[in-house]
C-alpha cells in the first residue's frame, strides 16, 4: 500500500490539475466560506435546556445598614433632612389673628416632635388661621344674612307703608316709656336684631297703635271732672252729692 500524501496548495500553472479543457487557467483564491452560528437554547449551563435549567437569580439588593453604590460602586451619600429648628420663630398670621399663648407652645412643641422644619410648620400655620378665621367669620356671616331677609320682609309685608310703621313704633316707645327706659329698649331692639324682626315690628305696630291714635273712653262716659268750670269748687254741693245726674244742679 503506498503513501498518499494529500494537501491543500493550489496546483501550479504547468499542470493539468491547474488548467480547464480550453487550456485557460482555473480561479486559484480559496472558496469564501461563512461560518454558521452555533444555535443554543436559553441556558446559563451548557447542554441544559430552558425547563431543566436553573432560574437565573436576580441582583441582590442591599441591605437596609449597607450604603447603595453608584455606577462606579463608590457609596451614594444622600443628604440629611434638615429637621425641626432648635426654636422656631415667630410665624406669620394675617392681620388680626393672634395665636393664644398657651397653644402656640403647644403646638411647636409637636412640630418639633415631627420634626417639622421652619417652612413646613408655617403651612400647617397658614393652614389652622385660614380655617380658624374662615370658623370664626360663619355666624357673623349667618347672622348678617338673616338681617337682610328680615328686611326684604318687612318690605314685603308692609310696602309702601314700612316708612310709617317706623316713625310710629318710634314715636310710641318715646310717649309710652320713661326716656332712660325707651334708650335701653331700643338699644335691646339693635343688640337682639328684633327691631328688624318683621313679627316683632308688626307686633309692636298693632300693641303701640293706641298711643298712636289716642286712647280711647273709659266705660261710664265722660268724667264730671272733665266738664267742671274753671274756679268751680273741688268739693261737689250737696245738691250735686244728691243729684249728680241733674245738669241744673252743676256749678
Amino acid at each position: 500500500m503506498s503513501d498518499v500524501t494529500v494537501t491543500n496548495e493550489p496546483p501550479q500553472g504547468n499542470q493539468p490539475e491547474a488548467r480547464e479543457p480550453d487550456g485557460t487557467l482555473k480561479d486559484q483564491s480559496s472558496p469564501i466560506t461563512t461560518p454558521t452560528p452555533e444555535t443554543k437554547t436559553p441556558s446559563t449551563e451548557e447542554g441544559k435546556s430552558f425547563l431543566n435549567d436553573k432560574p437565573q437569580e436576580a441582583p441582590k439588593e442591599p441591605k437596609a445598614d449597607e450604603p447603595k453604590l453608584d455606577a462606579d460602586g463608590k457609596p451614594i451619600v444622600e443628604p440629611k433632612p434638615e429637621g425641626a429648628p432648635e426654636k422656631y420663630a415667630d410665624f406669620k398670621v394675617p392681620d388680626g389673628f393672634k395665636f393664644d399663648p398657651t397653644a402656640l407652645t403647644e403646638a411647636q412643641a409637636t412640630f418639633k416632635e415631627l420634626g417639622l422644619t421652619q417652612e413646613a410648620a408655617q403651612k400647617l400655620v397658614d393652614t389652622y388661621a385660614k380655617v380658624g378665621r374662615e370658623a370664626t367669620e360663619a355666624p357673623y356671616k349667618a347672622w348678617a344674612n338673616t338681617q337682610k331677609e328680615w328686611l326684604s320682609d318687612i318690605s314685603d309685608r308692609f310696602g309702601s307703608k314700612a316708612e310709617t310703621v317706623r316713625t310710629d313704633i318710634s314715636k310710641a316707645i318715646d310717649s309710652a316709656l320713661p326716656p332712660s327706659l325707651a334708650k335701653s329698649f331700643r338699644s335691646a331692639l339693635d343688640l337682639t336684631g328684633a327691631g328688624s324682626n318683621p313679627d316683632v315690628v308688626e307686633a309692636l305696630s298693632i300693641m303701640f297703635k293706641p298711643f298712636v291714635e289716642g286712647g280711647s273712653l273709659k266705660p261710664g262716659g265722660i268724667s264730671p271732672e272733665a266738664n267742671k268750670q274753671p274756679g268751680a269748687p273741688s268739693r261737689p254741693s250737696v245738691a250735686e252729692a244728691m243729684y249728680p245726674h241733674l245738669a241744673g244742679n252743676r256749678s
